[in-house]
C-alpha cells in the first residue's frame, strides 16, 4: 500500500481544492506536511470545511470515520489523511 502514498496523497489535494472550491490554489501547491487547519496555512480552512471535507473523503474513498471525535487527529495534513484513507481501505 506504501507505493500508492504518493497518488492517494494527489487525489486528497485534487478532492481538497475541488470540494471547497479553494480559489487561487493549485493541488499541488499543499504541502503533504503542511497543517490543514491551522492560522498560518494557506487555504484557510474552518469547521464548515472539515465537515464538507469529511463527507467527501467517507464518500468517495468508501471509508468511515468514527464519531468519537478522533477524526480531528486525522485532519492535521494531507499526509495524516492519506495514512488514515489508505489504513481504513484494508
Amino acid at each position: 500500500m506504501q507505493d500508492s502514498q504518493p497518488q492517494l496523497r494527489q487525489q486528497l489535494k485534487e478532492l481538497i481544492v475541488t470540494t471547497l472550491r479553494i480559489e487561487g490554489v493549485k493541488p499541488e501547491q499543499i504541502g503533504d506536511e503542511e497543517h490543514l487547519f491551522s492560522p498560518e496555512s494557506t487555504l484557510g480552512l474552518d469547521s464548515l470545511s472539515a465537515l464538507e471535507l469529511l463527507s467527501a473523503i467517507e464518500y468517495t474513498f468508501k471509508v468511515r470515520f468514527e464519531n468519537d471525535g478522533s477524526a480531528r487527529q486525522h485532519f492535521e495534513s494531507v499526509a495524516t489523511l492519506a495514512a488514515f484513507v489508505a489504513s481504513a481501505r484494508r
